[in-house]
């Protein structure tokens, strides 16, 4: 993957961090603190992928508070975006290697802009940033720049390993699209900034990030901070705390016919969500997925939570997806209870009387429950011997110097185990008990099919989920359960 990068001449008076002609990276010295100044090279030999910023006139990215109109919710930003350049090192073969060079800024031909991103995160000291390159590349350098290549990228904050973790939920309970990262070491201006999350955002890229139709496809979120945007569709149910932002198609290229669509979707959509006849519109799965994985996470953000939805064109045909859960700065939050997300979002389903929805939440769980625990643990000390990992708890060394932080790998890794190992026993007893009695194959109502799936089952013949085949609770599955689910479903049995 490397040699195509390597075949790359970069001059070193193109590098960011080098502001003289010739100097070399041993040369450069790069500030810590007001007292602590470190090589370049010495934070490169951590091993994580160097982003090097340079901005036009050193200017340094800052954002203004806005606060919420009255009757709405929520306080973010207005951010400048700051023109700049920037180039990635990382070792290669123990060596300093330049992997890209974004070039000096030239509006759509080189160089990046970078801007503070974010909400409440923002006001943090160590702020995280979106950056969009002129020219699409693939900064995770996953080997087929034509498939991943793209423009717009994060650096996320990600000091607890909440982001990184929760992405692990996601992909494991299989939503349909998990944004893929790294963890890198940031510097801006010959300032060292951290270890950061760099992270795919929620765009639209049909070859790798959320794949809707180019005219008629659409990316949306419920969105708090709806009043600080300049295009939206309202809600009929939510206003004004929460309407409907566009993340596909872009507010400058948005038309009057999309935007009347949109809003005629967004109608349609909350008033069958009350409906026994929302199967017809939302693809279940996907909404059961994005409300299992805030509650095996624990997430307390109820404002926040970005709720993001994707359709993929105006056909009736297409459906409305919940396309990944997102924002994990409050999450491990909720002992003993079920995430804010879930009971502040999706309480209509729940409470629905089609149990589509519920049963999907409960096989999903089921899919994962006798494996979860032992996977997220093996996942979670892996961490500690992978390369990223160790370059991760090499590079703390710094970042605890920049932000007087104590950051320990190791010491993370056992808090999140803990908490995934406390929230499963409340999580499975309270899932479990959402089942529909008898629905052995889960589908939300209880018929003929059942039994034939059980009898498959016993037989040996065919997949289905023993916790709710135990007709008679005797603790094992076998032909009496088959027994009693024939009388049930013939109303011969309680």
């Amino acid at each position: 993957m490397m040699k195509r990068f390597l075949l790359l001449v970069f001059s070193f008076c193109g590098l960011v961090c080098a502001q003289q002609l010739g100097a070399s990276t041993t040369d450069v010295m790069i500030r810590l603190n007001d007292s602590v100044q470190v090589p370049l090279s010495d934070i490169i030999n951590c091993n994580l992928p160097v982003l090097c910023f340079e901005t036009n006139d050193g200017v340094e990215p800052t954002c203004e508070f806005v606060k919420a109109p009255t009757g709405c919710i929520g306080s973010t930003i207005n951010a400048e975006k700051v023109p700049g350049r920037l180039v990635m090192h990382q070792l290669v073969d123990g060596r300093d290697s330049v992997l890209y060079d974004s070039g000096d800024y030239e509006k759509s031909v080189s160089g990046m802009t970078i801007r503070v991103r974010g909400n409440t995160s923002a006001r943090e000291d160590k702020k995280p940033y979106k950056i969009k390159l002129q020219k699409k590349f693939d900064l995770l350098m996953r080997g087929v720049d034509s498939v991943y290549k793209d423009k717009d990228w994060l650096l996320m904050r990600d000091d607890h390993l909440f982001t990184t973790n929760s992405f692990w939920v996601n992909r494991y309970v299989g939503v349909p699209w998990v944004p893929s990262h790294h963890y890198v070491n940031v510097i801006i201006n010959g300032s060292y900034r951290g270890v950061y999350l760099l992270c795919e955002s929620v765009e639209r890229n049909p070859h790798c990030r959320l794949n809707v139709d180019k005219d008629w496809g659409f990316v949306f979120e419920c969105d708090a901070y709806w009043w600080n945007e300049p295009v939206y569709v309202l809600s009929k149910y939510q206003r004004p705390k929460y309407n409907y932002t566009f993340k596909y198609p872009d507010e400058d290229d948005i038309t009057e016919e999309q935007l009347a669509y949109a809003q005629r979707m967004v109608n349609d959509y909350e008033t069958i969500i009350r409906t026994a006849d929302y199967p017809t519109m939302i693809d279940v799965r996907s909404f059961a997925a994005w409300t299992l994985v805030h509650d095996i996470v624990g997430t307390k953000d109820g404002g926040g939570a970005n709720r993001f939805y994707m359709k993929y064109d105006s056909t009736s045909q297409s459906k409305i997806y919940m396309p990944l859960a997102w924002d994990f700065d409050l999450v491990e939050r909720t002992e003993g209870a079920w995430s804010r997300p879930h009971l502040k979002y999706m309480t209509e389903l729940f409470d629905n009387p089609n149990k589509a929805f519920v049963s999907e939440f409960v096989r999903l769980w089921c899919e994962i429950r006798e494996t979860f625990l032992q996977d997220i643990k093996s996942y979670m000390y892996g961490l500690l011997t992978t390369p990223e990992g160790l370059a991760m708890d090499a590079s703390y060394a710094y970042e605890n110097q920049v932000w007087n932080t104590t950051h320990d790998l190791n010491v993370k890794v056992i808090w999140r185990y803990y908490w995934f190992n406390d929230r499963y026993e409340w999580l499975d007893s309270h899932i479990l008990a959402l089942r529909v009695p008898n629905d052995v194959n889960l589908d939300g109502v209880v018929d003929i099919v059942d039994v034939a799936t059980l009898i498959n089952g016993v037989l040996g013949k065919g997949e289905y989920y023993r916790v709710c085949a135990d007709v008679n609770n005797d603790g094992q599955v076998d032909i009496t359960d088959v027994s009693k689910l024939i009388n049930w479903v013939l109303g011969r049995a309680d």
